[in-house]
């Protein structure tokens, strides 16, 4: 259970947003059990939240700080008000804060059990891999328009932020998480320390010197203005996008392999892109669209309403937009394998491919 605190100490205009949105949770409410998550600054637990609003007993995440720090602090505050004012099906819901950890904070949020797109892609590999161009023109078909449809939930979840002038700064498929219907959220937590050692370098923060903590950015997903200039818009996300649609396609392979972020930065000033995928769900077609994303020119590059649109069109081509909130996958990524199915059925033929 969390632990007693004195609300005094918890900063009053925190708490005034909280209560005026119906947002904040009692201690005796939530209780804790196993660990589904860590990222250099958070924890997510997998909690249970029963009584609150005279609810029933739930299955929740809750996120808090790993370690307590003042910068750590500071961030998860803003992480939870920015969230107070999200309502949209693809995007992570804020269920309520607990500030009886005090100085750290409780975010809770849904628990999804299917972890992130990232490692349920990775895990369903052969299902959705098809190397062989001569396989049936139905299956590739059926394929492309399953990946198609994915990075369609994640565009529309980013379009709503862009409407409401968010700037995510950190889109990845390992920050799109999967719920228990495959409806899936953008989200950030759910960062993995190898992630973090193998996909961001350490930038100096200008205040170091007072003892603030460097800031990592995600290089392998960032557009140039981003890298070069400190530049951020929805035009930055968008770039982010192209990179997420690539981790799509390619079943969760990183962005430049090999590459360091510095060799990085050269390779995308060269005008070199990340290239095609080797996966022939991928047509020319959609790997065109997603090349928008990554022109020099920010103005150049789709809004995300504009690349909702493209990929509508394309998908009615393909035979219609498939609704993904029935599960087809043969196999699953489980945050928790209690009480939760272990097999789904799957509605596609299986196209099987060696190991990659």
């Amino acid at each position: 259970p969390c632990p007693d605190v004195n609300l005094s100490r918890v900063p009053s205009t925190y708490l005034r947003q909280l209560t005026s949105a119906g947002l904040l949770i009692p201690k005796h409410t939530i209780n804790l059990s196993g660990t589904v998550g860590q990222g250099e600054f958070g924890v997510v637990y997998k909690a249970t939240l029963n009584g609150w609003r005279g609810n029933y007993e739930q299955t929740v995440a809750a996120k808090t700080l790993k370690v307590f720090s003042p910068v750590g602090q500071k961030r998860l505050i803003e992480e939870s008000l920015v969230m107070i004012k999200f309502n949209h099906m693809n995007v992570m819901k804020l269920i309520g804060v607990s500030p009886h950890n005090w100085p750290s904070v409780y975010i809770v949020m849904p628990f999804m059990i299917y972890g992130s797109l990232l490692s349920y892609l990775r895990k369903n590999r052969a299902d959705f891999t098809i190397l062989n161009t001569n396989d049936d023109i139905d299956i590739v078909n059926e394929v492309g328009k399953k990946l198609w449809s994915m990075c369609l939930q994640i565009c529309r979840g980013m379009e709503y932020l862009a409407s409401l002038k968010f700037v995510h700064r950190d889109l990845a498929a390992r920050n799109c998480m999967i719920d228990e219907h495959f409806v899936i959220k953008v989200s950030d937590f759910g960062l993995t320390e190898h992630i973090y050692s193998r996909n961001y370098f350490r930038q100096l923060s200008r205040r170091e010197e007072d003892g603030e903590t460097p800031v990592k950015l995600p290089v392998r997903w960032m557009a140039l203005e981003s890298l070069n200039d400190g530049v951020f818009s929805e035009k930055t996300d968008v770039w982010s996008f192209g990179v997420t649609c690539w981790e799509v396609f390619t079943l969760g392979k990183t962005p430049y392999p090999g590459m360091d972020p510095h060799s990085i930065v050269q390779y995308l000033e060269r005008g070199e892109r990340l290239e095609k995928p080797n996966n022939t769900a991928c047509s020319e077609h959609i790997y065109a669209i997603v090349q928008e994303c990554w022109k020099v020119a920010p103005e150049k590059r789709p809004t995300f309403s504009e690349l909702a649109k493209s990929i509508c069109e394309s998908l009615e081509v393909m035979g219609g937009y498939l609704d993904l909130t029935t599960p087809y996958l043969s196999t699953a990524v489980v945050s928790s394998t209690e009480n939760i199915p272990t097999h789904i059925p799957p509605s596609i033929e299986t196209v099987t491919i060696p190991s990659v």
